[in-house]
């Protein structure tokens, strides 16, 4: 679980990058990179580095197509950031109008299983530990544990 900042003073994060791009798919790659080689230097187990990657990778798509419809003259925010536990925080932002996750279908029901799309926030509530939705829905807070 990941910590209750309101009980627990022990527990403030700690910035370890913050970078804003503009809303460009090519730009997804090496910002995975760069958060990557944080982690490694880190420390964090490779198999945790490749489900962090794959995630932020899921959620920095969904910001540049979703939230900022391709417009390259609209940046997205991605922050990484870790608590004294070693518990690594990603929160990835656009300026978007947001949407309600609780809205989103389920890819495992039979009428999607075939689509061509819908996968990426499923995808990332898997391969992360706790991920919640702020600011009506255009920014995503993903732990892993």
């Amino acid at each position: 679980m990941p910590p209750d900042f309101r009980n627990n003073q022990d527990t403030a994060l700690s910035e370890l990058l913050d970078l804003t791009i503009p809303a460009d798919c090519e730009a997804i790659p090496k910002i995975v990179d760069t958060v990557s080689e944080v982690l490694e230097r880190r420390e964090v187990p490779e198999q945790k580095r490749l489900e962090i990657g794959l995630a932020l990778q899921e959620a920095l798509a969904n910001a540049i197509v979703h939230g900022c419809g391709n417009d390259t003259s609209k940046e997205v925010h991605c922050r990484l950031q870790t608590d004294s536990h070693r518990h690594i925080l990603i929160t990835v932002s656009d300026p978007g109008p947001g949407f309600r996750p609780d809205l989103v279908p389920n890819p495992n029901n039979p009428e999607n299983l075939y689509a061509d799309h819908g996968r990426g926030v499923y995808l990332i509530r898997q391969l992360m530990d706790e991920v919640t939705f702020q600011r009506r829905g255009n920014e995503i807070r993903m732990w892993k544990f």
